[in-house]
């Protein structure tokens, strides 16, 4: 090789390593590190009528002090823009189903479910329904979030610098869309309505019905407060029954999980002599997390703890006088209706004697490297929009069959008034007033105040129905399934002060078979409440830690109910006989490091498949807990089939459902067991490891953050991480819950954000969300509580001004 093509290849790598780096830098700093905002110093606001000074600790968290509501909510808006402005705009985007502007082709059924479903036209009727103070406080909220990005021309995020696009200023319709998505996104009947179909279409009634398991007689309901078990008359098979009877005449002949724990307890029950409240919402895992943390503080409004970027106030926290938690109740507040289509005139339809014409809107979706837009021409009855469209003709029986959705987040509510009102609360009575406003989604809500009262109260708009349940389509020419009105606030199921002196709600069943109003079937079983009052019992007091002890819990009383019908298996089989023997000798702990709980999942999901999934057809994905859309994850049949599955192996030697449906072949009980549990060690071999003693439920259960952008590869590194092996599943207090398929996938429900308050003793306080404050990969506050949260650590979050400019590393001044 001679000098001249030494000098040659020296210089191509010269070129070649100097264009990667200026690309490297450009996309480095120019696109990512340059939007960094600026968390101290001073800072030009327009609108603010006085300074406002935000503090943050080393977590990136603000602490936000005002001299009045409108400049605190301003500051509110600003602070929330700073850190996740682009998923505000990617939140914003969803709601009005606008995401192909950005991501063209891959995002137009996402933007088509929007537009169908109507979340802006829902917040459109909804704006013109709010009284001044409330548009007010959106107007004051909207007017931060602008004056953040007015102010930083082309650094407000990486995102919109690696997309080429800028967003558009904030309205006060924006930030109301937005809580339509989130009030749809813990609503699931539609769905369950739809599986029923399938099922519906799939088998006779009897064995339709049959499906759906009772409530577990062992598990506790909200209300009991850990008293006296309430009347539990009512099978849900019973009430499937007829309804699958009469869908059947009205149809004619046809060709992952959200939850929640929180709990409070009494000053009799701690050792502080003070109530003690904790709350962990269960929502997907996102980066960055869901939940915002911050602290407000102004004259009219001093309140503490977890916000969504996107929207006004605080959603779970604390003020001087009282704390609450939330979790999400299942409560039916969706229908759908069978329309009859008129022969031969379009979008008429029958309703009584006559035929009324819907109203039809063109959805214009614009489609980025498209030239012209997508029309989708939404059909709107008096029930609701078609959303046939919407689901694959295996999912609802006759493709030509008009559904239409009525959901009670179509009306127009008061949230916001809500959502404020509990701010600013300093009272059970206020509280419970402030929750009269609370219109969607319908949720769960303990409550403690410094002077030692707790209480519960279920919150939201829940329809009345006339005839029917709700729990299958209904037909929509008749007036007889129409709703007639909410079930009111003062009738909705409430405890204060229970003897027991402890409240404690996981999605389980809210009330006896008692209570007047029908509120649905889609709780969850209460396998996690059921743990978390066995924890509470198990001593006369507790302290905080005891509190952290119960939120990271991993002990599954399901698996203690399941695992020795599967353990008492005899086999010749060598592999089998060791997973029997790991199944023997378990704690039912769903820990990382355990070889038992991945031996009991793999079993599981094969038992599921051979007892239900090869007899179910298209209903199968929809029975097991999956869902329509990647976007929402919710099911209300997650957990159903596990627990209807436990039920027949329980109660069954024999059953029809154990047959092979491929071949006719008849198993029992025993063999079924056998067979699964044979698949499950050979797939185990196959995918995690040949040697038992490698064998470890976290090797398969692990969780992944990412980020829309991290699916390019060269961005990966910026904005994704993981994956982490996890300890729990859905059945425990601490839920990891994943997809009901093999092999098992990753977590796609975990605690959100966990808190416990020492009420009273604010300063005290602690909490912990999944990743970070910050949006901005290169923030040093992107992902630093990914360790905290996987270790089941927590920080602190002060709440008086001394103890917070202990921990104050930033300080910026507004003005």
């Amino acid at each position: 090789m001679n000098l001249t093509t030494i000098l040659i290849i020296l210089v191509v790598l010269f070129v070649a390593v100097a264009l990667f780096g200026g690309i490297f830098l450009y996309v480095y700093w120019w696109l990512i590190q340059r939007a960094l905002p600026n968390l101290s110093g001073k800072q030009q606001v327009d609108g603010l009528s006085a300074p406002v000074q935000v503090l943050r600790d080393e977590r990136g968290i603000p602490y936000i002090y005002a001299q009045n509501q409108a400049d605190l909510l301003r500051a509110q808006g600003f602070v929330h823009a700073q850190d996740r402005l682009w998923q505000m705009e990617q939140n914003r985007r969803i709601a009005s189903g606008r995401l192909s502007e950005l991501f063209g082709v891959a995002a137009l059924d996402v933007d088509r479910f929007s537009r169908i479903v109507g979340f802006r036209r829902a917040a459109e009727d909804e704006l013109a329904a709010l009284e001044p103070e409330e548009i007010a406080a959106l107007e004051h909220y909207v007017a931060g979030i602008n004056a953040y990005i007015r102010s930083r021309p082309g650094r407000l995020a990486p995102e919109f610098n690696l997309l080429r696009r800028q967003p558009e200023l904030w309205t006060p319709l924006d930030v109301v869309a937005f809580s339509k998505l989130m009030g749809w996104s813990l609503s699931v009947n539609w769905e369950s309505e739809l599986v029923r179909l399938q099922l519906a279409n799939q088998l006779d009634p009897l064995l339709a019905a049959e499906l759906e398991p009772d409530y577990p007689p062992t598990n506790p309901a909200i209300t009991e407060a850990l008293g006296e078990k309430s009347m539990r008359l009512v099978s849900t098979a019973g009430l499937l029954l007829s309804q699958y009877d009469q869908l059947k005449q009205w149809m004619g002949p046809s060709g992952p999980n959200q939850g929640s724990n929180s709990w409070v307890i009494g000053p009799k029950s701690s050792t502080g002599g003070r109530a003690i409240l904790c709350n962990d919402p269960h929502l997907s895992l996102t980066m960055p997390s869901v939940w915002y943390e911050n602290h407000l503080h102004c004259p009219e409004l001093q309140v503490s703890g977890a916000s969504f970027a996107g929207g006004p106030g605080v959603i779970i926290g604390h003020n001087e006088h009282i704390a609450w938690g939330i979790t999400n109740a299942f409560v039916d507040v969706q229908d759908l209706y069978i329309e009859r289509a008129h022969p031969d005139k379009p979008h008429h339809f029958a309703y009584g004697d006559n035929w009324e014409e819907a109203r039809v809107i063109e959805e214009q979706i614009v489609v980025r490297r498209q030239t012209k837009p997508h029309v989708e021409q939404v059909v709107i009855t008096r029930h609701g929009p078609l959303i046939d469209r919407l689901v694959s003709q295996g999912a609802g029986g006759n493709a030509d069959t008009p559904l239409a959705l009525r959901w009670q987040g179509h009306q127009p509510g008061h949230l916001l008034r809500g959502i404020l009102g509990i701010n600013r609360a300093q009272t059970w009575g206020e509280f419970d007033t402030a929750l009269a406003d609370w219109s969607a989604p319908a949720l769960n809500f303990v409550f403690a105040d410094v002077d030692g009262n707790i209480g519960y109260r279920l919150a939201g708009d829940i329809p009345i129905r006339g005839a029917g349940l709700g729990l299958v389509p209904a037909p929509g020419w008749t007036d007889e399934y129409e709703w007639a009105g909410v079930i009111p606030h003062a009738e909705l199921p409430s405890l204060f002060n229970p003897p027991s002196g402890m409240i404690v709600t996981a999605n389980n069943k809210i009330t006896g078979d008692d209570y007047p109003h029908f509120l649905g079937v889609e709780s969850y079983p209460g396998w996690r409440a059921r743990r978390i009052e066995e924890m509470l019992r198990e001593k006369r007091r507790h302290n905080l830690r005891n509190m952290e002890q119960i939120q990271l819990d991993t002990a599954s009383h399901y698996a203690a109910e399941l695992a020795p019908i599967l353990a008492a298996h005899q086999s010749t089989d060598p592999y089998v006989n060791i997973g029997v023997n790991l199944l023997r000798n378990w704690s039912h702990t769903m820990e990382k490091d355990s070889a038992a709980a991945l031996v009991f999942h793999y079993t599981l999901l094969h038992l599921l498949e051979m007892t239900f999934g090869d007899k179910l057809g298209p209903a199968t994905k929809g029975f097991l807990g999956g869902t329509l859309s990647p976007l929402f994850i919710i099911s209300g049949f997650v957990h159903r089939a596990e627990t209807r599955l436990l039920e027949i192996l329980r109660e069954n030697e024999e059953s029809r459902w154990y047959a092979d449906a491929k071949t006719g072949r008849q198993r029992s009980r025993d063999e079924l067991i056998g067979e699964a549990l044979q698949q499950a060690v050979r797939r185990i071999r196959k995918e995690v490891n040949p040697t038992p003693r490698n064998w470890a439920w976290g090797r398969m259960h692990q969780i992944r953050y990412g980020h829309p952008m991290g699916s390019v590869r060269i961005l990966r590194g910026f904005f994704n991480r993981g994956p982490f092996p996890i300890s729990g599943d859905g059945t425990t207090p601490n839920q990891t819950s994943f997809a009901p398929e093999l092999p098992p996938g990753l977590a796609q429900v975990v605690a959100s954000y966990r808190q416990i308050y020492d009420v009273g003793d604010w300063d005290n306080a602690r909490a912990i969300t999944t990743s970070g404050q910050s949006g901005h990969p290169l923030s040093p506050n992107y992902a630093d509580q990914i360790p905290m949260w996987l270790e089941g650590n927590y920080h602190p979050m002060p709440w008086t001004r001394e103890a917070v400019e202990a921990i104050a590393i930033h300080r910026l001044r507004l003005e």
